[in-house]
């Protein structure tokens, strides 16, 4: 208590001068009923504080019982230092209650079963995870929750983990949630059976049904976008095919008869036939006229020269003015842009020919409207028509030409956007962007065109 022997004797004052100031009311109440009581016995634990100013806790077990002399009645006690004791038993309650804190707050699932898997604790996110009250799980298993071909899996675990002691196994299983959906659980398997503490098989897992939703429609992606540069890379052999094949079928075969006729003109004039001279001249003249525009119509498949000469603008006008010219379709351009890379301007270019071949093949419209605007060094495309449209839904793989697909894939692939929408009896809008690289060039003065062919 820090008081001497006189101190001690001279009264209950210098007692409670040492009893913590929390603890003295309750402590003087209780001292007045166990004096003036029948003097059975009497039981309490509080706080002193030392004069160094050191804070124990005693435990105080006192009794009444009178002088065999004088018959005087005196208190007979003994005082127990039991800091250690009490602070070990704080210490202990205060790390049980921060883990089950930790453990109920924990957005992981923890359940502890017996060894034939039968729960016998689970915190709250268990519940969260299947969709059901902690009441429900008394008696029952995660088995119960899992199709017959995970149940027969987790068993399995089970009967291995029973005869290993502190071993551990990962799983993944599905559980059936309340309503009525599968979740998909992803832990590790414990076996604490030896533990006192514990006697069970810790079940740590936490629902990851949204990373394999990820994965899966990652994988989807994936699969899709190389189905899809397959297609491109067909398509391209195709086309290069088309074209040899209308060089070697059609303007090789032209310049072949123009050669011959060239032949002819030869012998005609040997033989002095001028007339047939001039007509040999007349038709290689067209032969080799012929081949000319043939060949310029693929060239210009291949890379436009308008394109290459003018820039984009000019570029999509020409395609806008054939369209109106072949189908009597009205096509308005909007253009507020300059020049750009070869390839971002190519491949504008080939996109909204696809689009607008489209639009000849299928969509039967009176109108178009084709916008192309640079904003924040990314150019904004947009193709709008009137014609029929149609139902959106998710398209089938994309075939072996070069189409809207295709075209949507190489924009993505530049890192762009691309969307379509349409609607049944009100046309169809495309509209893709696509970024502009650091670092190219720029003319001073943006190009500001706005065409109605037709």
């Amino acid at each position: 208590m820090g008081l001497t022997t006189a101190e001690w004797a001279s009264g209950y004052e210098r007692w409670l001068e040492r009893v913590h100031p929390d603890d003295r009311d309750r402590l003087m109440e209780s001292t007045r009923r166990f004096l003036g009581g029948d003097g059975g016995p009497a039981s309490d634990e509080y706080r002193i504080v030392l004069p160094d100013g050191r804070v124990r806790w005693i435990h105080d077990r006192a009794l009444l019982l009178a002088d065999a002399d004088t018959g005087e009645l005196l208190v007979h006690g003994v005082l127990v230092d039991v800091t250690d004791e009490r602070t070990s038993l704080e210490v202990a309650e205060r790390v049980g209650m921060l883990f089950r804190t930790l453990v109920e707050h924990a957005r992981e699932a923890v359940t502890i079963v017996d060894e034939h898997g039968v729960v016998v604790y689970q915190n709250p996110s268990m519940g969260r995870v299947v969709g059901r009250p902690p009441e429900w799980f008394k008696g029952k298993t995660p088995l119960d929750l899992m199709p017959p071909e995970d149940a027969a899996r987790g068993r399995a675990i089970l009967a291995q983990l029973r005869g290993n002691p502190g071993s551990q196994l990962p799983g993944e299983f599905r559980l059936k949630h309340r309503d009525g959906s599968w979740r998909i659980v992803e832990g590790v398997a414990t076996n604490l059976l030896h533990d006192p503490a514990v006697r069970g098989i810790v079940l740590n897992y936490r629902d990851v049904t949204p990373e394999r939703e990820q994965e899966r429609r990652l994988r989807d992606v994936e699969q899709r976008r190389q189905t899809l540069l397959e297609d491109i890379i067909n398509a391209e052999a195709q086309q290069r095919s088309r074209i040899a094949e209308e060089l070697h079928d059609d303007t090789i075969q032209v310049m072949a008869a123009a050669l011959m006729e060239l032949d002819r003109i030869e012998r005609h004039l040997r033989l002095d036939d001028v007339d047939a001279a001039r007509r040999a001249i007349t038709s290689a003249r067209e032969a080799l006229t012929k081949a000319t525009d043939r060949t310029r119509r693929l060239t210009f498949e291949l890379r436009p020269q308008l394109l290459e000469a003018v820039g984009l603008g000019p570029a999509v006008r020409d395609l806008g003015n054939a369209l109106h010219r072949d189908t009597g379709v009205k096509v308005k351009v909007r253009t507020k842009i300059t020049r750009y890379p070869v390839d971002i301007e190519t491949l504008v270019y080939r996109t909204i020919r696809e689009i607008l071949i489209n639009v000849r093949k299928h969509a039967r419209a009176a109108n178009v409207w084709i916008s192309i605007v640079e904003r924040r060094r990314v150019l904004h495309v947009r193709i709008r028509d009137d014609g029929r449209g149609f139902r959106m839904r998710p398209r089938p793989r994309a075939s072996t030409h070069i189409g809207i697909e295709t075209a949507g894939e190489r924009v993505r692939a530049m890192t762009g956007r691309f969307d379509v929408v349409s609607v049944v009896g009100e046309g169809t809008t495309v509209e893709f962007q696509l970024p502009i690289p650091d670092g190219a060039s720029r003319p001073r003065n943006p190009e500001i065109v706005s065409t109605s062919p037709g």
